[in-house]
């Protein structure tokens, strides 16, 4: 079975990074001399674009203007933890107050200027001969160490703006590290970790975060030690990492419930952010009860807030509804998840009339998702107009804030690309996977630790999408481009990436095989399964589905070349871990039970093992006719599919079966007149009754 990635999007509202919030006034942006360059040239390639004509020109003229608005909103993004830093540290030496006096005046390359790192360094240097010869004097070292610190933890995040140097990202890390050569401290440990993590440099910032958790610890902090384990459970559920980060948010949950006993007011919501994060993870770890009774703990805790303070704590109950419904998205309980997704998007649009700046984006966000809940239960047009909805929405907040917007743009237009493809529209839907690939290679150029994950995403459904088309060669360079992307990036972080890698693997295997080219497939089905099988053995909850898939992806090839013995096998594992998934989360995983059911009844039925085949087809239908009770759109088109196989099954033993079973596959037909594969098992029912009159 092929993977898209749907970038859905099943968007969570965003993980808590607790305390992370600034503001700073406008005219310390607006002075600088920077700014006021990075506008004209704006200007200037506005103007032209106005004046272009040629649309060769005027496409590339876009594109420019593009990346330097994105330049501009990541400018302004910098600015803003400059001059937060600049807020917290204290300001007691003439470089920093020099260096300070000219970033008010928005002159932040003479404030650089005055910050001279071989002085620094120099003076660094010798503070630390003193701080070894001179035990008296280690009090007023460490005060120097320290201003020495902010001085290069300022000229890091100053360093962090200046987006036309090659060598920003290295430049950086190294003014970061003489910060923290000079004196460790949480403020210049958590920008550093901040940093790295924004850039995909999981290890090091683990560190970073750890150091200051220890700080923290040892001064009996708690909000702060509570606030650091989050931002480490967060970085481990990105690193994969389940079992620490789960005892992260645990221990971070148990502090906060302490200081909210005694101070609720300033406690609660921490509380219910920390019950979200641990809901999330649950989520990802298909442990869905367990999620469930955290997420609704952090609607309660949330709504009663927002009763005094509605302001303030309504966008936190539509959140928490937005995840509800994720999760029982997830579980296939879709009444449920209409309601929750259509309450958290009245919440956000009123929110939104009164500060659309603000709300505009979870008004979005919401649309793709209820649009990836119409798409799932067949509801095309309707997941269409939700899908256009969001994407203008969208395309509107990036002309004001490209640098923030348009990584949404491209995943709006992904899924909108599932769509169409998934409709037969392939010219829409390539037009719409290339816009959204070409908007993410221009992010990578600036940004590549971000965004080249959203590169090789792309370039996998595109790879999709021209397998579909039968159009073999480009598929196969999509492929192998986004393959060579995520390899490169499991490298230096195998937990985040290396999932990746196997579900690419498994699309190459697909295409092989429908290629024939049956050696090459086997190879890359079983790479992906032995990366997935040592997943699953640290994170069995999240990865045994993927061992599962593949499996049933070998059964189906090795069926194709006859060795029936190895498919049986392979199909019956695949079983056997759906089923053991189905007992606790039947919701998610009986589908799946069903679908291995249908594969190895067409298996033998093959084999002439005729009373195996009709008892896995008879199953595999109870189950899909009991999903479709609830859930008809999603589940009646596999009631047909497998109606019409048992249709042909009883066509010579019990043509009376048959005929019944045909009927009722017209008969669903007629409710999905769009839908080309329930149309075709029309067709063949009908030939099927002609046969038996």
């Amino acid at each position: 079975m092929s993977e898209a990635t749907y970038n859905l999007n099943l968007q969570n509202s965003p993980v808590g990074a607790i305390g992370d919030h600034n503001q700073v006034t406008q005219n310390f942006i607006v002075q600088s001399p920077d700014y006021q360059d990075l506008m004209a040239r704006i200007e200037d390639k506005r103007s032209l674009l106005e004046l272009q004509t040629d649309p060769s020109k005027k496409s590339k003229t876009a594109g420019e203007l593009e990346q330097l608005e994105a330049q501009l909103e990541q400018f302004k993004e910098n600015i803003v933890r400059l001059a937060e830093t600049f807020s917290k540290i204290e300001i007691n030496t003439e470089r920093l107050r020099q260096a300070k006096d000219y970033f008010d005046q928005g002159q932040f390359r003479e404030a650089d200027a005055i910050l001279q790192a071989e002085e620094m360094v120099k003076d660094l240097n010798k503070l630390e001969q003193k701080d070894q010869q001179l035990d008296q004097q280690k009090a007023e070292v460490r005060t120097s160490r320290e201003q020495i610190a902010n001085e290069f933890l300022i000229k890091a995040q100053l360093w962090a703006t200046f987006y036309e140097q090659s060598n920003r990202f290295e430049q950086t890390c190294e003014y970061f590290a003489e910060s923290l050569r000079a004196l460790k401290t949480t403020d210049n440990l958590f920008a550093y970790a901040y940093f790295l993590k924004e850039h995909y440099q999981f290890n090091q910032g683990n560190l970073l975060y750890t150091e200051a958790l220890e700080i923290y610890r040892n001064i009996g902090d708690l909000p702060n030690v509570a606030m650091t384990l989050n931002n480490l459970a967060n970085l481990h559920t990105n690193t994969n990492e389940m079992a620490i980060s789960l005892a992260e948010y645990q221990e971070a949950l148990e502090i906060y419930r302490k200081l909210a006993a005694e101070n609720p007011r300033s406690f609660l919501p921490d509380v219910a952010t920390t019950l979200n994060n641990l809901a999330v993870l649950h989520d990802i770890k298909n442990e869905m009860a367990i999620a469930e009774q955290e997420h609704q703990e952090a609607l309660l805790i949330r709504r009663e807030l927002a009763l005094e303070n509605p302001r303030s704590f309504l966008p936190d109950v539509a959140a928490t509804l937005n995840n509800l419904a994720n999760l029982h998205s997830n579980t296939n309980e879709m009444a449920i998840t209409l309601a929750e997704y259509q309450e958290a998007l009245e919440i956000t649009r009123e929110l939104a009339v009164e500060n659309p700046r603000s709300f505009l984006p979870d008004v979005a966000m919401i649309l793709n998702n209820l649009a990836v809940l119409h798409d799932t239960k067949n509801e095309r047009l309707i997941a269409e107009q939700e899908y256009q909805e969001a994407l203008q929405i969208r395309r509107e907040l990036a002309v004001e804030n490209p640098r923030s917007f348009l990584p949404d743009v491209a995943a709006t237009l992904n899924n909108l690309a599932i769509l169409h493809d998934i409709n037969n529209e392939k010219a829409i839907a390539e037009k719409e996977y290339q816009e959204a690939l070409q908007t993410r290679r221009q992010l990578a150029v600036e940004n590549p630790r971000s965004f080249l994950p959203d590169v090789a995403t792309t370039l996998n459904n595109l790879g999709l999408l021209h397998w579909h088309k039968n159009e073999m060669a480009i598929a196969e360079q999509e492929y192998q481009e986004a393959l060579q992307i995520t390899r490169e990036l499991a490298v230096e972080n195998p937990r985040s990436f290396l999932p990746n890698v196997a579900m690419i693997l498994n699309n190459l295997a697909n295409l092989h095989s429908d290629k024939n080219e049956m050696p090459i497939a086997e190879q890359e089905y079983q790479e992906a399964l032995q990366i997935r099988r040592q997943l699953a053995v640290e994170n069995p909850r999240s990865f045994l589905p993927y061992v599962a898939t593949t499996l049933n992806d070998l059964a189906i090839l090795h069926d194709t070349k006859n060795e029936i013995a190895i498919a049986e096998q392979e199909y019956q594992e695949a079983l056997q871990i759906y089923q053991e998934l189905a007992v606790e989360n039947p919701r998610s995983f009986l589908p799946d039970v069903a679908r291995t059911l249908y594969n190895l009844g067409l298996l033998h039925y093959a084999k002439n093992e005729m009373v195996i085949a009709e008892q896995e087809y008879q199953e595999a239908l109870q189950i899909y006719q009991e999903l479709a009770v609830e859930n008809p759109r999603s589940f009646l088109p596999d009631v047909a599919r497998t109606l019409i196989n048992l249709s042909i099954f009883y066509s010579q033993s019990q043509p009376e079966t048959s005929i019944t079973f045909a009927e009722e596959v017209i008969e669903i037909a007629q409710q999905f007149p769009d839908l080309p594969s329930v149309q075709q098992y029309a067709k063949t029912a009908r030939q099927i009754l002609k046969d038996l009159e």
